[in-house]
C-alpha cells in the first residue's frame, strides 16, 4: 500500500513557499547535502518508528533513497511534489509525524529536506534492513554440524572453537597447570577453593567434575548466580509494613538451590516460578518457586510492581526489552505497545500470599510466599502514552504473547484449582493448628479460673493467718562473678563464667536455659543487665516465668535483635504452641554488641517492661500457673552481666493495657471473669468446629446442598455466639476502660441482632459465615487492612501464566535456551558470546560465535533442560582448561585478537563477593556447611554461606559491597572492579584477620618442620594453588626476618612471635592479585 497523494490548498502551498523562501538579505545556501551525515539520521529520529522494517504505516517505507521513490514519496528535483516534505509541512490534523508520535521537524531541518530534494536527492544505493524476522536470535535452533576433526579438536566446543581459530588465524596457549586448572574448576563449579589433598587429585578429569557436581555446595554456588539474574530480594519495608518482596523469600532461594542440585530442567524450573501454582497447585515444593514473582511486590503502585515483573521476565528468559514498548512501540524491536499490555494481562490478575508452614501458626515466624490469580476478571488497558492515569478503557487488553514470536503460543485455559488451593482453610493441618489453638485457649481459661477460685477461697486464710509466707524479703541477686549453683541450674551447651559475666556462647535453637533454683513469688519483678554479643537470624534474649518441666507451658519476655524489626515482646506458650500478641509488641532498636537494662515487673497476670528505664509496653497474660524461671538465648550468644530478682512491692504501681493504672484485682470478681473467659474460649472452639465442618461440607465432601447449608447456618451461629461470649467477658473484664467497655457492648448488640436475624431467616437461604483463614494475603495497598480480605479465593486460576510458561520453555521458542547458555558460559569464561545478555533483540550482533552458542542451546534442550549436563559439557572442553598467561602466546595471536574474541586463552575472572568472604570462611576452617532456612543477618560474626545472607535494599553485608556485590533492582552481569577499599578489607576487617589468624593456625600445623620455608611454600599452594616464585620467596623470608626484629616482638616468647608472624604475613598473602582473581 502506497502513501495516496492528497490535493494541497493553493493558501497551503502559498504559505509554504513564503515560509521555506530566503529573505532577500539572506544568502542562499549552496552547499551540497549530504545524505548520509544529514539526511538519514533525520529521517531515522523522525520517521523510522512508523515507517520502517518495524512498521510500515500506509505501506510505505523511508529507510532507502528508492523505498521514498516507490513509495511516492520523493520525486527527486522537486520539493514541492514530494509528498513526504508536503506532509511536514501540513497542518496539524494532517502533519508528520503526528503529534502523539513526537515533536514536528524544525524549520532548519524541514529546510535541509529542501534543499537535499532539490539538489536531485543523491543517496548511495542502500539494502534495505531485514525484516525483524531474518534476526538472528530468532531463527530456529538447531544443532549445527560439527567440523570434521582433526585429531584434536573431538569435543564439540572445541571442535566449533578450533574452526573459528583457524578462520581468525589464531593458535590456542597450551593448558594451564593441574592446580590452577583444579583451583579454577572448584571455585567455579563450588565456589569454594580446593583443599592441599584435592589440589593433588590425579584422578581422571571427568571423575573430579562429576563429584563436584554432585555436591550440595555446586546448589550453592549456582544459586547465586540466577539469584543475580532473577533479582533476589529480601523483604524491606518499615517496621512491620512490607514495602517490597515477601517475608520468609528465603524459601524460594531454598527452592533454587535445591531445584540446582537436583538437576531439575530449566524448562521446569522457569514453569515453577511463573505458574508453580497453575501447574501443581497442592505442591509446595512447586509453588515454591512463585517467589520469583512474589519477590516483585511492591505495595505503593501496582503498575511499578507489574513494570518490573514484565521488564525483568522479558529480560530473564527471553532476553528482549519488553519495558521500552510501555509507553510506544519499541524502537528497535518488533514488539509493539499493544504487545507490551497483552503481556500486562497475563499478570494482571494475579496477587501475593503467605501459605502456612505444616507446624507454624504464626506467618511472622514462616509462611510459604507464592502467588496466585486473586483478581479473575480484572481488565487490562493500554495507558497512553505510558501515563497509567490515562488508560484506554474504551478497548480492554487481551493477554498474549508479542506478534512477531506468537505462532507457537500455547493456548489460555482455565485452570480449576482444588480446595486446599483456593480454600486454605481446608488443609488438615491448618484445621488441626486451629482447633489446638482454641483447646489450649480453653485448658488456660480452665487454669486461669481454678486459680482466681484457689485465691479467693484463700483470702481469709492468708489475711487472718500469721503463719502466711511472706516474701516481701525474697530477693535474688547475681553479678555472676563465679559460678553458682545453688542459685542457677545451667542446661545446655555453651554456658561460661567469664569476665564477671554468665556468657551463653553457642547461638542455637535448642533447649538452653539457666534455671533458677530458688522458687519464684507470684508477684516478681527483674532488673538486669546484659548484652547480645551475636547470633545468627533472631538473636533473642528470653526471660521465662511460669515454666513447666516439659517447657510446653511458659509465660516469657525477650528482646530481639532481629532485623528489620527487632523488638520487646511479651509472649507466651501454651501446650506446646507459641503466641506472640500484637499488643505485647513494641518495635525497639536492639543491636548486637549494645549493654541493655532491662526491667520486668509481673503481678498476677500483668506483666510491665522498661528497657532502659524506658517504659516499653504493658500486657495481660490469658493466665498464670505454677513453674520456674530462667534465662536463655534464641539463635543469640549473650553475656549477662548482672541480675537482681525480688517480690515486687504491694505499692508498686503498674500500668494496664490501655495505658491505665491497674486497680486492685477483686477476687470476687476475678472468678467472674475468669467464668466468663472459660466460656468464651468453649464458645471461640465450638465456633472452629463448626467452621471447619462447614468448610469441609463447601469445598471439600461435597453433600447434599440442604446439608451443606445446614452446616453453614451451625458454623454462623456458633460464631455468632463466640462473639457475644467474648463480649460478655470483656464487659468484665474491661469494665475500668470505657472505650474498651464500649466496644465489647457495641459488638455484642450487632452479634446478637444478626443471630435473631438468622434464626428467622428463610430455611432456603443460604447464611453467611466466615470461613477459616488459612492464609495472609500481602496488602495491595497501604490503606487496606489484611483481615477485611477474605479467606477463600477464586476456585479457578486463570492458566494466562501456565500459558506463558509453556510458550518460554517451548522448544520452539529460540530464545529461551539461547539466553540461558550465554549466562552460563559467561560466568565459566568471563565473557559471553553474545555481549548483550538481556538484549537479544535486533541490536544485538549474530555472535561470532553463533554456531556454538546454537549446539550448546540444542544440547541444553536435548538433554532435558539439563543445567548438570550443560556445565559438564563446557568444563570438559580444552578451552576451558586452557591458561589465562600470554608469555607464552603466538605474537600473531596477539596481535589479531587482543580482546581473547576467539577463546584462545582462558580469561582471568575478578571473584565475585561471594566468593571471596566464602573463601576466607572456607580456608580458615570456619564456614558453618549448614544449608537453607531463614536469611541471616550480615555482619563479622556471621559465618554461614554468603549466599544465606540477608541480601535488600536495607541489609547487604558491608564487606560484600566492597567486591562488586549484586544489585537487587538488576544484576544480569556483575561489574568488576580494583578499588583501594578492596584491599582495606582484607587487611583490616574483623573477617580477614581472623580468617588470616585461622588458617595461618591452619597451616602451621600441617607443615613437617618449622622452618619459615615449609609455611611459605605451603601458604602458596594453598591459597593461591601454586608455588611461590624465587623473588617471592625471597620477599617472604625478608618479611619474616624483619618482623621478628621489630622492638614489639623482642618481648614474645619465641612460639608466639611466630605465631604473629604467620598471622600477618598470611594476610599479605590474601592481599595477592592471585588469591581474588580465577586464573
Amino acid at each position: 500500500m502506497r502513501l495516496p497523494v492528497r490535493p494541497i490548498s493553493l493558501p497551503k502551498i502559498v504559505a509554504f513557499l513564503v515560509f521555506a523562501a530566503p529573505a532577500p538579505s539572506a544568502a542562499i545556501a549552496t552547499d551540497e547535502v549530504d545524505y548520509l551525515t544529514q539526511i538519514k539520521p533525520l529521517l531515522s529520529e523522525k520517521c523510522y518508528s512508523c515507517h520502517g522494517v518495524l512498521k510500515q504505516e500506509s505501506g510505505l517505507r523511508l529507510e532507502t533513497r528508492s523505498l521514498m521513490i516507490d513509495g511516492d514519496a520523493l520525486i527527486p528535483g522537486d520539493p514541492n511534489a514530494s509528498e513526504m516534505l508536503v506532509r511536514i509541512t501540513a497542518d496539524e490534523d494532517e502533519r508528520m509525524p503526528p503529534a502523539e508520535d513526537g515533536a514536528a521537524l524544525q524549520p532548519d531541518q524541514i529546510e535541509l529536506l529542501r534543499r537535499w530534494i532539490e539538489q536531485g536527492a543523491r543517496a548511495p544505493e542502500e539494502t534495505p534492513p531485514p525484516a525483524p524476522t531474518e534476526h538472528w536470535a530468532f531463527q530456529p535452533i538447531t544443532r549445527p554440524t560439527l567440523p570434521e576433526s582433526s585429531g584434536q579438536a573431538d569435543h564439540p566446543v572445541d571442535a566449533l572453537l578450533a574452526a573459528k581459530r583457524v578462520a581468525g588465524n589464531v593458535r590456542p596457549v597450551g593448558p594451564a597447570d593441574r592446580s590452577m586448572i583444579i583451583r579454577r574448576l572448584y571455585l567455579d563449579l563450588i565456589g569454594l577453593p580446593p583443599t592441599t589433598e584435592q589440589l593433588r587429585d590425579k584422578r581422571p578429569w571427568e571423575q573430579i567434575v562429576d563429584d563436584l557436581l554432585a555436591r550440595h555446595e555446586h546448589g550453592e554456588r549456582w544459586a547465586r548466580h540466577w539469584m543475580d539474574v532473577w533479582r533476589y530480594s529480601d523483604w524491606y519495608g518499615l517496621g512491620q509494613q512490607i514495602r517490597y518482596s515477601q517475608k520468609h523469600i528465603w524459601h524460594w532461594r531454598d527452592w533454587i538451590v535445591r531445584s540446582l542440585n537436583d538437576d531439575k530442567g530449566y524448562d521446569q524450573m522457569v514453569s515453577e516460578m511463573l505458574a508453580g501454582d497453575e501447574l501443581a497447585p497442592t505442591d509446595p515444593e512447586a509453588i515454591a518457586g512463585t517467589g520469583y514473582l512474589a519477590r516483585n511486590y511492591y505495595l505503593f503502585n501496582r503498575t511499578t510492581w507489574l513494570d518490573g515483573t514484565i521488564e525483568h521476565t522479558g529480560k530473564a528468559f527471553l532476553g528482549l526489552t519488553l519495558n521500552c514498548a510501555k509507553c510506544h512501540d519499541h524502537k528497535y524491536d518488533p514488539i509493539s505497545q499493544l504487545d507490551y499490555y497483552r503481556f500486562r494481562a497475563i499478570f494482571e490478575p494475579h496477587q501475593v500470599r503467605l501459605d502456612p508452614i505444616p507446624g507454624v501458626t504464626d506467618f511472622e515466624k514462616d509462611g510459604l510466599p507464592r502467588v496466585f490469580d486473586d483478581s479473575v476478571d480484572r481488565p487490562t488497558f493500554v495507558h497512553l502514552r505510558g501515563d497509567p492515569m490515562n488508560p484506554d478503557k474504551e478497548n480492554p487488553v487481551s493477554p498474549g504473547v508479542p506478534a512477531i514470536l506468537a505462532d507457537f503460543a500455547a493456548p489460555i485455559e482455565p485452570v480449576k484449582l482444588p480446595p486446599a488451593a483456593f480454600a486454605p482453610g481446608t488443609r488438615t493441618h491448618v484445621q488441626n493448628a486451629a482447633i489446638r489453638k482454641a483447646e489450649s485457649e480453653v485448658e488456660s481459661a480452665r487454669r486461669e479460673l481454678a486459680t482466681a477460685k484457689t485465691r479467693l477461697a484463700e483470702q481469709p486464710a492468708t489475711e487472718s493467718s500469721a503463719s502466711a509466707v511472706d516474701h516481701s524479703s525474697w530477693a535474688v541477686t547475681d553479678t555472676f562473678d563465679e559460678p553458682a549453683p545453688e542459685v542457677w541450674q545451667l542446661i545446655g551447651d555453651g554456658w561460661q563464667y567469664r569476665e564477671g559475666a554468665l556468657h551463653q556462647t553457642t547461638a542455637t535453637r535448642q533447649p538452653q536455659m539457666a534455671r533458677l533454683v530458688p522458687s519464684l513469688p507470684r508477684d516478681f519483678e527483674v532488673d538486669c543487665d546484659y548484652t547480645t554479643t551475636g547470633g545468627s537470624t533472631y538473636k533473642s534474649v528470653t526471660f521465662r516465668f511460669d515454666q513447666s518441666e516439659d517447657g510446653k507451658d511458659a509465660n516469657y519476655v525477650y528482646t530481639s535483635a532481629h532485623e528489620p524489626g527487632p523488638k520487646v515482646q511479651v509472649a507466651y506458650t501454651r501446650g506446646g504452641n507459641n503466641t506472640y500478641p500484637p499488643d505485647g509488641r513494641k518495635a525497639m532498636p536492639i543491636k548486637v554488641g549494645r549493654r541493655y537494662h532491662l526491667r520486668i515487673a509481673v503481678r498476677d497476670t500483668l506483666v510491665n517492661v522498661w528497657l532502659d528505664d524506658q517504659f516499653v509496653v504493658a500486657y495481660q497474660l490469658p493466665d498464670r500457673s505454677d513453674g520456674f524461671f530462667s534465662l536463655s538465648g534464641f539463635d543469640a550468644t549473650v553475656a549477662f552481666d548482672q541480675i537482681t530478682i525480688k517480690a515486687l512491692s504491694s505499692d508498686t504501681q503498674l500500668t494496664a493495657a490501655g495505658n491505665q493504672v491497674t486497680p486492685s484485682v477483686d477476687p470476687e470478681n476475678a472468678v467472674i471473669a475468669a467464668e466468663l473467659k472459660l466460656t468464651a474460649a468453649n464458645a471461640a472452639l465450638e465456633s472452629v468446629h463448626a467452621t471447619i465442618a462447614a468448610d469441609n461440607a463447601r469445598y471439600v465432601a461435597s453433600p447434599s446442598p440442604a446439608e451443606t447449608d445446614s452446616r453453614a447456618r451451625t458454623a454462623a451461629s456458633k460464631q455468632l455466639q463466640a462473639k457475644i461470649a467474648d463480649a460478655d467477658y470483656r464487659i468484665v473484664a474491661d469494665a475500668a476502660d470505657a472505650k474498651k467497655l464500649k466496644s465489647a457492648k457495641d459488638q455484642k448488640s450487632a452479634a446478637e441482632t444478626k443471630l435473631q436475624a438468622l434464626q428467622k431467616a428463610d430455611p432456603d437461604a443460604r447464611p453467611n459465615y466466615a470461613s477459616l483463614r488459612g492464609s495472609k494475603k500481602a496488602l495491595e495497598t497501604p490503606e487496606h487492612k489484611e483481615p477485611d480480605y477474605p479467606a477463600v479465593y477464586p476456585s479457578v486460576s486463570t492458566g494466562r501464566r501456565l500459558a506463558l510458561a509453556e510458550w518460554i520453555t517451548s522448544r520452539q521458542n529460540p530464545l529461551t535456551a539461547r539466553v540461558a547458555v550465554n549466562h552460563v558460559w559467561m560466568r565459566h569464561f568471563g565473557t559471553p558470546l553474545v555481549e548483550s545478555v538481556f538484549d537479544f533483540g535486533l541490536r544485538a550482533e549474530k555472535p561470532l560465535h553463533a554456531e556454538l552458542l546454537d549446539f550448546l542451546a540444542a544440547e541444553f534442550m536435548q538433554s532435558g533442560w539439563s543445567f548438570k549436563h550443560l556445565h559438564r559439557m563446557i568444563v570438559t572442553s580444552d578451552a576451558y582448561r586452557l591458561s589465562s598467561s600470554t608469555l607464552t602466546a603466538d605474537p600473531q595471536t596477539r596481535a589479531v585478537d587482543p580482546t581473547n574474541r576467539y577463546y584462545w586463552r582462558a580469561n582471568s575472572k575478578r571473584m565475585e563477593s561471594q566468593l571471596v568472604r566464602d573463601s576466607l570462611l572456607s580456608l580458615g576452617g570456619k564456614l558453618d556447611p549448614k544449608m537453607e532456612g531463614p536469611s541471616v543477618d550480615p555482619g563479622p560474626t556471621a559465618t554461614r554461606r554468603s549466599v544465606y545472607l540477608k541480601h535488600s535494599r536495607d541489609q547487604q553485608d558491608k564487606f560484600l559491597t566492597m567486591f562488586d556485590d549484586a544489585d537487587i533492582l538488576q544484576c544480569y552481569r556483575r561489574s568488576e572492579s580494583i578499588v583501594p577499599q578492596q584491599a582495606l578489607a582484607l587487611s583490616n576487617s574483623k573477617l580477614a584477620i581472623e580468617m588470616a589468624s585461622q588458617i595461618a593456625s591452619r597451616i602451621a600445623g600441617g607443615v613437617k618442620t618449622d622452618a619459615p620455608s615449609d609455611f611459605i611454600n605451603e601458604l602458596f599452594f594453598q591459597l593461591l594453588c601454586r608455588e611461590p616464585t624465587d623473588a617471592e620467596r625471597m620477599e617472604c623470608t625478608a618479611f619474616w626476618d624483619a618482623m621478628s626484629e621489630l622492638p614489639e616482638m623482642q618481648s614474645r616468647d619465641a612460639a608466639d612471635r611466630e605465631t604473629v608472624i604467620r598471622s600477618r604475613l598470611t594476610q599479605a598473602i590474601l592481599n595477592h592479585n592471585d588469591f581474588v582473581t580465577i586464573r
